[in-house]
């Protein structure tokens, strides 16, 4: 009888070689193809987290500086006890009362608003995260913050309306609508809500998807409310979309008309009492 010794493999085939190059190429490929997401969700995370911030900077304030007073001392004209009350950037008329301004010496002064009114607006309605660097003069100095008017500057990419509401013994309601890159030339866009399908047409230079996203602000002249999509789909041929409001309040079918506010990507509310006596007026 003949023994033979079976042989010793002491390597690899080519063709394996190419199986595991294979099964590595597409491993890499698919980590090469989420990080653009990634980048993209962790963006959106931080717009996210400092509109959450700013929105409950703009409340606080509103209590802090007077804005909350039922008297109207901190408005030009206005008693909140009778009409609504917005104080926007970008003079939006958006509610059934006026828009009203901050008075120029500050909201307990009885002088009429200016072009320093609108610097106090600056002030409570623009988040200043995102400074302004002036260029380092060589590449051993270091970039230094940029001051305009005697304060840092800052781009204001997030920034934010506030509207009063409430009659007689209320409830009363402060709202904070929260924008982020807004484009102030781009006012607000009429729509149609029937059921949960919203039509509307969008503005030039811009897609229907851009407008209508999760986390945009809608205006219900109906209910006199703000309300945020908490989802949004298109139907197959875009000519609607089917939304999901987060406010949790029950609309009729409808069709009534909204207003969509564009770059808006956060809301926060809450009810108050307003606040009396003890005015100020220097």
């Amino acid at each position: 009888m003949i023994h033979t010794t079976p042989s010793i493999r002491r390597g690899i085939t080519v063709l394996e070689v190419l199986i595991s190059i294979g099964i590595l190429a597409v491993g890499l490929v698919s980590v090469a193809a989420i990080i653009p997401a990634a980048g993209s969700q962790g963006a959106r995370a931080v717009i996210l987290d400092r509109a959450a911030v700013h929105a409950a900077n703009v409340l606080a304030d509103a209590a802090t500086f007077g804005l909350l007073r039922q008297s109207g001392t901190g408005w030009t004209g206005l008693t909140l006890s009778s009409s609504s009350v917005l104080l926007d950037l970008a003079g939006t008329s958006l509610v059934s009362g006026s828009a009203a301004e901050l008075r120029n010496a500050g909201v307990y002064s009885t002088a009429a608003s200016g072009a320093a009114g609108a610097a106090a607006k600056r002030l409570i309605f623009e988040s200043r995260d995102d400074v302004i660097v002036t260029a380092p003069a060589s590449d051993d100095d270091l970039p230094t913050n940029l001051v305009v008017d005697g304060a840092r500057g800052y781009e204001g990419r997030i920034s934010s309306l506030l509207c009063l509401s409430g009659t007689g013994n209320g409830p009363y309601r402060a709202s904070v609508v929260v924008f982020h890159s807004r484009d102030s030339s781009v006012t607000p866009i009429t729509g149609t809500l029937t059921n949960s399908a919203l039509t509307f047409t969008p503005p030039a230079g811009r897609a229907a998807s851009e407008v209508v996203r999760p986390g945009v602000v809608l205006w219900d002249q109906n209910s006199g409310r703000f309300h945020q999509l908490i989802a949004a789909t298109s139907n197959a041929d875009g000519s609607a979309f089917f939304v999901t409001l987060g406010s949790g309040t029950a609309l009729a079918a409808g069709p009534y008309t909204v207003q969509i506010l564009p770059d808006s990507v956060g809301l926060a509310e809450r009810v108050f009492t307003p606040e009396t006596g003890g005015d100020f007026v220097p």
